[in-house]
C-alpha cells in the first residue's frame, strides 16, 4: 500500500512542539555534562532545587514539580536519600505520604550546582529571558496556565 504523504525537513522544523522536544533533549544532554562532575543529573538538580524552593514536599508533589512520573521519582529519592542530600520526615497521620526536605549536604551540593546551571542561560542570545518567558506558562500537567497571556 503506497501513500502520497511526503514531508521535508523544513516541514518538520516548522512543528514548534517537536522542535521544543528536540531542543529539550539536547539541552538536557548539555546540562548533564555540566552537572556530571558533581555527581548530579538535571532531574536530580530539579529535585534538589524544588525542595529548596518549597522547603518540603511529598514524593508525588516533588515529581509534579520536577515534571517526571511519580513512579520514576522513587528511585531518585532513594538515591538522594542514600547520599544524605534529602531526608524523609514523618508525616502526620496514618497513611499519609512522608515529607521530603533538603539536608545541609543537599544545600551544599545545590549551592555548587547553581552557578553551573545558571551559566546555561548564556547558551541563549538574550540570556534565556525570552525562552523562559515563552515556556513559563506551561504547567507540568500539560495544561496552559492562566499566565499564558494569549498563548492558549
Amino acid at each position: 500500500m503506497s501513500s502520497d504523504f511526503s514531508v521535508t525537513h523544513d516541514d518538520v522544523d516548522a512543528i514548534a512542539a517537536w522542535t521544543v522536544v528536540r531542543a529539550a533533549r539536547e539541552l538536557a544532554r548539555r546540562l548533564d555534562e555540566e552537572l556530571a562532575p558533581l555527581g548530579l543529573t538535571p532531574v536530580g538538580f530539579g529535585a534538589l532545587v524544588q525542595l529548596a524552593a518549597a522547603d518540603e514536599l511529598n514524593q508525588a508533589e516533588l515529581a509534579r514539580a520536577v515534571g517526571v512520573r511519580a513512579q520514576s521519582m522513587g528511585s531518585l529519592v532513594e538515591s538522594l536519600a542514600t547520599r544524605r542530600l534529602v531526608a524523609r520526615g514523618a508525616a502526620p497521620g496514618r497513611g499519609r505520604a512522608s515529607r521530603l526536605h533538603l539536608t545541609d549536604a543537599g544545600r551544599e551540593l545545590l549551592a555548587a550546582a547553581w552557578p553551573r546551571v545558571l551559566a546555561s542561560n548564556t547558551w541563549f542570545p538574550d540570556g534565556g529571558e525570552s525562552v523562559a518567558r515563552a515556556l513559563r506558562p506551561f504547567t507540568t500537567d500539560g495544561t496552559v496556565s492562566a499566565r499564558a497571556d494569549g498563548l492558549a
